[in-house]
């Protein structure tokens, strides 16, 4: 009987040092996945674990009697119970404190239990160095802030931090997952950043250069106003955007001209704004320079506004499957860059204005000699008309009428008329004072006329 109580003595202390080894084995090969920082946390896992081991092992021993081996039934249980009383609750508090110090450590909002959690992971997984890589943005570009096993499957999630005007496309390989924004996202297993895409509304110019259909070559500059399209947009906030557009705007690159005439990739942005440099150049090149630089009448629009509502509306069309919204276009100045074709078209212009500026006057005079015409009928028919009205009444009075009353009669319609501002802007200044003296030759004809009139004799 005492035999077999000892081997189970013996059983039970090799298993309970076989697993206590076992356990620790474990911790630290777990630990070492995240390198020296998990090596770490383990050590201190496994510290606080073997401290409420021994606490409970010693408190078994007091209690016990002196013949108690230290690997016993007695002791283990002791030990367990020292590892639920000390160390399961400051193992749990840990956790927890972890958990909670996510939200206060990552821009999470408080109201979104998701994103809580996920911050509480990103600190539990730091803490173990199984953390994905995180990024943070810095003038508009992404900075690696933590290092990171981006493929380990026990590890945590990375992160993201960005303005809230970014939307922040993710892909796994050639795979498109997610878009976050509004200044944080959680990143998964392989997943990584493309590039950041700014919602707010963009302005980009550019000088663009084209041949006319002539071959002259001319430049303009031009500007494009765009944003990320939003019509589709279901989130809510300042900067709502809809991630189907984010990903068309990401994967719409090409290659242009980049610093030392090397090629290098653009970016959505620049994508619009070469693409609205091409359309101008297409549209310069089937128009000649006469109608580029004046209109065919002056009722027209300006050459440069008809080109521009053309650029503007193939522009919209190119950039719309790429979920971009083209809001304006402007185009400046229409510019010839060769001195010696400037030059003659100076001179064919002011040739063009002479010949113009002859046509008006030419205009002008016959427009006053119609007038002057106009003026001149119109002032003999009133002229008449105001000597029949002062005949028609003489002679409804019966009263019998010298010559000489008619012709001063004549005279003072004559001076009326001269006298009106119709008739007297067209007068010559020669011509006013013809009436007077007229007046003044029918004087002496009167007192001749009629030598019994005494007021004519003393005339």
């Amino acid at each position: 009987m005492q035999t077999d109580e000892l081997v189970l003595r013996q059983l039970i202390a090799s298993t309970s040092v076989l697993t206590l080894l076992g356990l620790h084995l474990f911790v630290l090969l777990y630990g070492s996945l995240g390198k020296r920082r998990g090596l770490r946390t383990a050590a201190g896992y496994l510290f606080a674990l073997d401290w409420a081991l021994m606490m409970g092992v010693t408190a078994g021993r007091t209690v016990a009697s002196d013949n108690t081996l230290f690997w016993s039934v007695h002791t283990m249980k002791w030990g367990a119970l020292g590892v639920l009383v000390l160390f399961l609750p400051v193992w749990l508090l840990f956790r927890q404190g972890l958990r909670f110090s996510g939200t206060f450590l990552l821009p999470v909002m408080p109201t979104q239990s998701k994103q809580r959690r996920q911050a509480g992971r990103t600190v539990r997984a730091y803490m173990w160095g199984l953390n994905y890589p995180s990024y943070r943005e810095e003038d508009g570009e992404l900075l690696k802030v933590l290092d990171g096993g981006i493929s380990l499957r026990e590890g945590g999630p990375g992160f993201v931090m960005a303005g809230s005007h970014y939307a922040i496309p993710l892909t796994v390989g050639t795979h498109d997952t997610q878009v976050g924004g509004h200044g944080l996202v959680f990143t998964g297993r392989k997943e990584r950043s493309l590039s950041l895409v700014d919602l707010r509304l963009q302005v980009r110019a550019k000088s663009v250069h084209a041949l006319t259909r002539e071959g002259i070559p001319v430049k303009a500059m031009m500007f494009a106003v765009f944003q990320i399209d939003r019509r589709r947009a279901q989130d809510e906030g300042t900067h709502p955007f809809d991630p189907e557009a984010v990903f068309a705007a990401v994967h719409a690159r090409g290659i242009g001209p980049g610093p030392e005439e090397e090629q290098e990739e653009m970016g959505w942005d620049r994508v619009v704004v070469g693409r609205a440099a091409d359309l101008l150049r297409d549209v310069i090149a089937r128009t000649l320079l006469d109608r580029l630089l004046e209109s065919e009448s002056e009722d027209a629009p300006p050459p440069r506004e008809t080109l521009r509502s053309e650029v503007a509306e193939e522009l919209k069309e190119a950039m719309r499957p790429l979920g971009i919204e083209v809001l304006g276009l402007g185009l400046g100045n229409i510019e010839v860059e060769d001195k010696a074709v400037l030059e003659q078209r100076v001179h064919s212009w002011a040739a063009r204005w002479e010949r113009r500026r002859l046509e008006r006057e030419a205009e002008g005079d016959a427009e006053a000699t119609r007038l002057i015409e106009e003026a001149r009928a119109d002032a003999q028919r009133h002229m008449i008309e105001a000597i029949t009205e002062a005949f028609q009444q003489l002679a409804d009075t019966g009263t019998s009428v010298p010559p000489h009353v008619i012709a001063l009669r004549f005279i003072d319609v004559l001076d009326e008329m001269a006298a009106s501002p119709g008739v007297q802007q067209w007068l010559p200044a020669a011509a006013r004072g013809v009436p007077d003296r007229l007046r003044l030759l029918m004087e002496p004809g009167s007192t001749s006329d009629e030598p019994g009139d005494e007021g004519g004799a003393t005339r």
